[in-house]
């Protein structure tokens, strides 16, 4: 009775000492925050402007509010919602300034450090535990990331939860219980929820259990299929809602993001090895070189007692399994991390924690040792060479930053100055045409929309066709003097237009740090009104029915008018007098193509099917409203019904593309025998397509 009081009086002091460690870090983080932080940039505003979103829908910030689920699934495109959930939250607490709104990260690396030591307690107790909270408290990577609005702190906190849960569910000593059941599938499931990029340490943990179930009872094989269960039930609303943007999104950040900024290749030895620098960068050279020897002091310890042949089977033991399962999820995230072909020192953050537990086993072999051997019997002696070590770059750093009181950010001023200038309430848009760290249209849209504000940035002049919109339509532009940042030549041709057309005034100059200024531009009074965009896009929505051609003029148009109208207000005109016509005529054709299209635009491909039927019926000789039908009901991931649209048009218009969008539903609905006619009916319709495109290029060249 008294080991056991004793022993959780020493659990106790654990985790209080545990949480000591988050406050001294937390504490340090927000003294950086307070007086050194700078203006959030490209990743980081975007990020911040994704929280922000989420808490007005969600009405926890400035009064908004969303009804409608599927408009708060509109927020999350391409990365999943739950990071911009929470962290929208504590914005609405704290406040949606930088500094206010990075509490988010101090809750995130609490969550992080108390799962680092659960997992240290679970490994070897709770020596071995603050060993690896103190090596994550002052690890650089980590204070780097505390210090920066990056999605990749939650995604580590995460990740380290989930796999820590369900190493514990699937051992043979401790696991096999639902609730540790239901505290996996809400640990997957919110790493899924945070970033794609959780499945390279989702994926080959489940494939490492899957297979451990051939050893288990029926009852855990159940287990794992609730699992597997609950966690597509949970990610299925957000992936089948946005799977497009999901799929798109992830290909040019993997691949076209690789091939753009030149990393190397998977298969090139520069590429296989190209994250092992980091390591040393990550955790600081002494941190690393002990933790390193540490495990080869381990290694050279035990190798006499290794015997050959080797029994597998001594890995899954009692004793054995949870080393196993670490060190497996190592390797496995590490080696899938390095074949993605895209490369940046942060992507290996899910890796860190693992990492951190490795080399903590290499202090604890050291500790061990002194005590041992030169009966040194101060618990913790061997962090004190690389705490010091490690503070003194953190204090080097902090002593080079300059106080954010005494900084001039030109954002903040530009932002003050476009409110002097426009009605409280209003929505604008800011035409950005450089795009500087200091300057760009993320960081314009976040400080435009921060207390309660309206304006959002937009960065045009990438290519010569931004030109005529931006001086017809724009009414806010912002320009540059000296260096512009990473903008192209187009980019300048558009800066002189702006600065020669006689249509803007310059309302003020904002002068740079580095030489150089921003100008912000306004539309005077007197020049030409700009012309009502919702006219323009009824026309265009008309040219539906001409296919290809009108599909490429539409998007070519409203993909510069979505720049230029960040707040998309031509919708409601467009949507309001197509509505309208209906009420006179329900047959009316240009409605029910204007309508069509907003429903395609507005990821509604449900509402979009049932104006297209309607024209299918009203215009039976043209194939482009079935050909439409077909393409939204695949959308929707109803291959039978796609595939049934398009094979009755076919029968009366012989079409190409109808053929292959039947053939394409029709495989996707499991009709395997018509792979070989898909083989050759879709490279016909796109061959055909292209053709059609090409030609009109040429025509109008």
């Amino acid at each position: 009775m008294v080991l056991k009081m004793q022993n959780k009086d020493s659990i106790s002091v654990f985790w209080i000492l545990v949480l000591f460690i988050w406050l001294a870090s937390t504490i340090v983080d927000r003294i950086w925050w307070n007086c050194f932080s700078s203006i959030p940039s490209w990743d980081q505003a975007d990020y911040l402007n994704s929280a922000i979103e989420h808490a007005r829908a969600l009405s926890l910030l400035d009064g908004f509010g969303i009804s409608d689920f599927k408009s708060i699934l509109d927020l999350s495109p391409k990365i999943p919602p739950l990071a911009s959930i929470f962290n929208g939250a504590v914005i609405s607490i704290f406040g949606d300034y930088p500094y206010k709104a990075a509490w988010s990260l101090s809750f995130w690396n609490g969550f992080l450090i108390f799962n680092i030591a659960s997992w240290g307690l679970y490994l070897k107790g709770r020596r071995f535990g603050l060993i690896c909270v103190f090596i994550t408290a002052i690890a650089p990577f980590l204070f780097q990331l505390r210090t920066d609005y990056v999605l990749e702190l939650p995604l580590m906190a995460a990740t380290t939860f989930y796999l820590f849960h369900l190493g514990r569910w699937s051992s043979p000593e401790l696991g096999g219980k639902w609730i540790q059941l239901l505290i996996v599938s809400i640990g997957s499931l919110s790493s899924l929820l945070i970033k794609q990029s959780s499945l390279l340490v989702i994926l080959p943990s489940l494939f490492f259990v899957f297979f451990l179930s051939f050893k288990r009872d029926n009852r855990f094989r159940f287990q794992l299929l609730c699992l597997f269960t609950f966690n597509i039930l949970g990610i299925l609303p957000w992936f089948y809602h946005n799977w497009i943007m999901i799929l798109s999104g992830t290909y040019r950040a993997v691949f076209e993001s690789a091939r753009i900024e030149g990393d190397p290749s998977i298969f090139d030895i520069n590429g296989i090895f190209w994250y092992f620098p980091f390591l040393t960068i990550h955790f600081g050279f002494v941190v690393f070189f002990i933790g390193l020897s540490g495990l080869i002091f381990i290694f050279l310890s035990n190798l006499k007692s290794f015997k050959l042949p080797f029994d597998f089977t001594n890995l899954f033991n009692k004793i054995n399994f949870k080393w196993t399962w670490l060190t497996f999820n190592i390797f496995t995230s590490w080696t899938l991390t390095t074949l993605i072909p895209n490369k940046d020192e942060r992507y290996i953050a899910s890796t860190i924690p693992m990492i951190i537990l490795i080399l903590s086993l290499g202090f604890y072999k050291w500790n061990d040792w002194l005590n041992s051997y030169l009966k040194l019997k101060l618990k913790l002696f061997l962090l004190i060479i690389p705490i010091g070590f490690s503070i003194v770059p953190l204090l080097n750093r902090f002593s080079m930053m300059i106080p954010y009181s005494k900084k001039y950010y030109p954002v903040n001023e530009i932002i003050k100055e476009v409110n002097l200038n426009l009605s409280k309430d209003k929505k604008d848009t800011i035409i950005v045409v450089p795009s500087t760290p200091q300057v760009n249209q993320h960081n314009i849209s976040y400080f435009g929309r921060i207390q309660s504000g309206n304006i959002l940035g937009r960065q045009l002049g990438q290519s010569l066709l931004h030109k005529k919109p931006v001086l017809e339509q724009a009414n806010l532009i912002i320009l540059a003097e000296g260096n512009q940042g990473s903008v192209s030549n187009n980019s300048i041709v558009l800066d002189s237009a702006v600065r020669k057309s006689g249509y803007f005034y310059k309302l003020r100059e904002f002068p740079r740090e580095k030489g150089g200024s921003y100008s912000l531009w306004k539309r005077k009074s007197t020049s030409p009104k700009p012309e009502e965009f919702h006219k323009r896009f009824i026309s265009l929505a008309n040219g539906m029915d001409k296919g290809a051609i009108g599909i490429k003029l539409i998007f070519d148009e409203i993909a510069i008018q979505h720049m230029i109208d960040g707040h998309f207000k031509y919708q409601i005109k467009v949507r309001t007098e197509a509505l309208s016509k209906l009420v006179i005529n329900p047959n009316d054709i240009e409605a029910l193509w204007t309508l069509s299209l907003l429903e395609i635009l507005a990821n509604r491909p449900f509402a979009a099917d049932t104006y297209l039927r309607k024209l299918e019926y009203l215009i039976p000789n043209n194939p482009w409203p079935s050909s439409y039908r077909s393409i939204v009901n695949l959308a929707m991931w109803n291959p039978w019904q796609a595939s049934k649209i398009a094979n009755e048009a076919n029968v009366n218009h012989k079409d190409k593309l109808l053929k292959a969008l039947g053939d394409a539903g029709a495989v996707l609905g499991g009709a395997l025998w018509r792979l070989p006619s898909s083989f050759k009916s879709i490279p016909l319709a796109v061959e055909n397509i292209d053709k059609v495109l090409n030609y009109n290029d040429d025509y109008i060249e």
